[in-house]
């Protein structure tokens, strides 16, 4: 996917006049080659392999946190049993809530190599490398530079990692749901 994220970056820029992708293209391969299309390939798998431990880490962390407080709190309404089941709408919430948790710590993490990869892929001539764009960033416009972006970044993962989560836990509930009724249809 480099090719694209590199035409898009570039083609939203405004440091670029491009008019199609069709252009970006011939451009990118005319100046800088086939390498062009992959700049910023080692800032984006530093940040997208942390990203995915992170969120799923975040996201059970913040489940069985939700979940806790929930049943301790439907408990309390009910008859004091612990033991209380969460309905279907507070799974869904408490999914949906630590899906957007988990996105919005993950990408709080993870955002210095996105905000390094962007200036990559934009200016490599600039920037370099890695290491030489993280440099080049802390010096000139010191740590907030790392942090570019982050507010459009995570409003755009929390939501599409929140709902694709929530469906996904959604679905494995309601096959968990009919593959216990089947077992108990079968030995009654």
């Amino acid at each position: 996917m480099m090719p694209i994220t590199v035409l898009k970056v570039r083609y939203e820029s405004n440091l670029y006049a491009y008019t199609s992708l069709l252009s970006a293209s011939r451009d990118i391969f005319r100046t800088e080659g086939i390498r062009g299309f992959f700049a910023g390939f080692g800032a984006t798998a530093v940040r997208d392999a942390p990203y995915a431990g992170l969120y799923v880490l975040f996201y059970e962390m913040s489940k069985r946190r939700l979940s806790s407080l929930t049943t301790r709190i439907d408990s309390q309404r009910s008859s004091g049993d612990a033991t209380t089941k969460l309905s279907s709408s507070a799974s869904l919430g408490i999914n949906f809530m630590s899906g957007v948790l988990a996105a919005g710590l993950s990408t709080t993490v993870t955002n210095p190599f996105d905000a390094i990869k962007t200036r990559l892929q934009l200016m490599p001539g600039k920037y370099g490398n890695m290491a030489k764009a993280a440099k080049r960033m802390l010096k000139e416009d010191g740590v907030r530079s790392l942090f570019d972006g982050l507010g459009i970044r995570i409003a755009r993962k929390a939501m599409s990692s929140a709902l694709a989560w929530t469906v996904y836990e959604e679905l494995i509930r309601r096959a968990e749901g009919q593959w216990e009724g089947r077992i108990q249809s079968t030995t009654a």
